[in-house]
């Protein structure tokens, strides 16, 4: 088991935040359809930065 970030997405608002407080690449993706973000959970290392950006609270860290 390890922990990945997750999406709420009726609480994202496509800011981006997360995307750029990453230290790792290719983690998040901006979906532009929906103007949302999805993460990668093979990327993720579950640091919680991008936790600690989200103006929404719309990020959570949680095991996979």
């Amino acid at each position: 088991m390890y922990v990945t970030a997750k999406v709420d997405e009726p609480k994202c608002i496509g800011c981006k935040l997360c995307i750029f407080a990453c230290p790792d690449p290719n983690v998040f993706t901006f979906v532009k359809d929906k103007k949302k973000v999805v993460v990668n959970p093979a990327r993720c290392k579950g640091c919680g930065l991008c936790v600690s950006v989200c103006p929404k609270d719309a990020l959570v860290i949680g095991n996979v």
